[in-house]
C-alpha cells in the first residue's frame, strides 16, 4: 500500500514539474529580434489611438411573450378591434386583472363553435384568448367565446290603423212647443136657457 502511495505522489509531482520546465525552456529559446518587436509594440501603445466611429446601436426587437386569458367579457369595441376581459385565469401577467386585448383581422374568432367576427361577441360572455404580449400590448391570435345565442327577433307585422269614425254631434233637444192652456170650465153660451138635452125649445 505504501508503494502505491509513493508511485502516485511521484506521478503527480512529475505532472506538475514537467509542464513548468517546458514552458521556461520555450521562453528562453526566443530569438533576439523579438526585443525589437516588443519595442515597436510599446511605442504603438504609447501613441494615441485614432477615434473609431461608434458602432450603431443594435435595435432590439421587442420580445414577444405568449399569454393566455380566461374570463368574462366586460367591453367590446369592434370598430377599434379590442375586447376587454376580466381574467380569472391564464398566465401570471393577466390573471385576476382586467386586460384590453387587440384583436387583429387575422385572429381567429370562434363564437359558440362557429367562426365569426368580433362584432358578434357580447358583454358578459365567457371568453378564452391566446396570443402574444409585446411591450405591454396584448395581441390575440385566437379568441373562443361561449355565449347565450342572441334571440332571433322576427319583425311582427305592423298593425294597420283603421281610420277612427268621426263622431257625429248628438242632436240637441229642441224645446217642445208649449200649448196654450184651455179653460176646463164650460163656456157660457149666449143663450141662457139652453136645454142640455140638445133639443131646441120652442
Amino acid at each position: 500500500m505504501r508503494m502505491r502511495r509513493t508511485a502516485v505522489a511521484a506521478a503527480l509531482a512529475a505532472g506538475i514539474v514537467v509542464p513548468t520546465v517546458a514552458t521556461a525552456a520555450v521562453a528562453f529559446a526566443q530569438p533576439a529580434t523579438s526585443s525589437a518587436a516588443a519595442q515597436r509594440a510599446t511605442a504603438a501603445k504609447a501613441a494615441p489611438k485614432e477615434a473609431k466611429a461608434p458602432k450603431p446601436a443594435k435595435t432590439r426587437k421587442p420580445v414577444r411573450t405568449p399569454f393566455a386569458a380566461t374570463g368574462k367579457v366586460t367591453a367590446v369595441d369592434a370598430a377599434a378591434g379590442t375586447v376587454t376581459v376580466l381574467a380569472r385565469g391564464g398566465t401570471k401577467d393577466v390573471r385576476k386583472n382586467t386586460v384590453t386585448v387587440t384583436v387583429p383581422d387575422t385572429a381567429r374568432v370562434v363564437v359558440n363553435s362557429k367562426r365569426t367576427t368580433l362584432a358578434t361577441v357580447t358583454v358578459g360572455a365567457k371568453i378564452t384568448i391566446t396570443g402574444t404580449r409585446s411591450a405591454g400590448v396584448y395581441t390575440a391570435a385566437r379568441v373562443q367565446v361561449a355565449q347565450k345565442p342572441s334571440p332571433v327577433v322576427t319583425p311582427s307585422p305592423t298593425p294597420t290603423v283603421d281610420p277612427t269614425p268621426t263622431v257625429e254631434p248628438t242632436p240637441t233637444v229642441e224645446p217642445t212647443p208649449t200649448e196654450v192652456p184651455t179653460d176646463p170650465t164650460p163656456s157660457t153660451s149666449p143663450i141662457p136657457d139652453a136645454d142640455p138635452s140638445g133639443e131646441p125649445t120652442v
